[in-house]
């Protein structure tokens, strides 16, 4: 019973836990000042991609959209999902134009617990002579965990040229209206 009792708990967690998927997606941006220019932060490439946090890249980009990402943390299965978070962005910003993403936010939430418990008590009385004794004990074992979602939200970027500066003709010589260039002198011979 008490084996029958813990792998039902250990089975159940685990179908739980395997069951829960996470949701990625992206929304593309529209609205004027996509093109911006950040003032640096700190920068890791992953797969090709620029990951920058606690700022955004020193150079002109436009913005493209948002990466919205939710999954469980917690567990065997939210660990090697959480290890999975920067390459899963790193293939949908690519997919989607970026060449870099901008952390915008990132959180954990608990969203319940998991665990088991088993116990057991035994008691027992005994009645001489009109006196009667009881004896009584227990005991009771679990444990439990938090379930966690990380919710994270990035910016995906494209780098884009500065802009060059349009060439303007030089203006033309001035000409003073009062007084008409003169022609050349007669040559004397």
């Amino acid at each position: 019973m008490k084996n029958s009792a813990l792998y039902g708990a250990v089975l159940a967690a685990v179908v739980f836990t395997s069951s829960l998927a996470f949701a990625q997606e992206f929304l593309p941006w529209e609205g004027k000042n996509a093109i911006q220019e950040g003032d640096g932060g700190t920068k890791k490439v992953v797969d090709g991609v620029d990951f920058w946090a606690d700022g955004a890249p020193p150079r002109a980009f436009k913005l493209l959209g948002y990466i919205s990402d939710r999954r469980h943390k917690t567990g065997l299965i939210g660990m090697f999902r959480m290890s999975s978070l920067e390459g899963d962005v790193a293939k949908l910003a690519k997919e989607n134009g970026g060449d870099a993403v901008i952390l915008v936010g990132s959180e954990a939430e608990t969203v319940g617990t998991v665990g088991s418990s088993y116990g057991n008590a035994q008691g027992n009385a005994n009645t001489v002579g009109g006196n009667t004794t009881m004896h009584a004990s227990g005991w009771s074992t679990g444990s439990s965990a938090a379930v966690q979602k990380q919710q994270s939200k990035y910016a995906v970027v494209k780098y884009v040229e500065p802009r060059a500066p349009v060439a303007t003709e030089p203006p033309p010589a001035s000409v003073d209206a009062g007084n008409p260039p003169s022609a050349p002198a007669p040559a004397n011979d």
